[in-house]
């Protein structure tokens, strides 16, 4: 028996306003069986999901203030998603 392996990488670049930016990644990976379809045991939009808010709550978390109000302005809505693929 073999397993597939689903990663989503999820990486976000943000202007601080004075020449500088603020930088966060992040890698999810699932582990899935090969005997089923992998979308009935791992969604990747909802691995991708988690994969942004994580990345915008650490930079929500930035010394730098403009930063922080740019994570805040562009953060993902319940609404946004839904309209993930998978």
């Amino acid at each position: 028996m073999t397993d597939t392996t689903v990663r989503v990488v999820f990486r976000r670049q943000i202007s601080d306003g004075n020449y500088g930016s603020e930088t966060a990644e992040i890698a999810l990976e699932a582990l899935v069986d090969d005997n089923d379809e992998v979308e009935t045991q791992v969604r990747p939009g909802m691995l991708l999901a988690e994969a942004r808010r994580l990345v915008h709550a650490e930079l929500g978390h930035s010394p730098s203030q403009a930063v922080r109000r740019a994570v805040v302005a562009r953060s993902p809505s319940p609404a946004d998603l839904e309209d993930l693929p998978y």
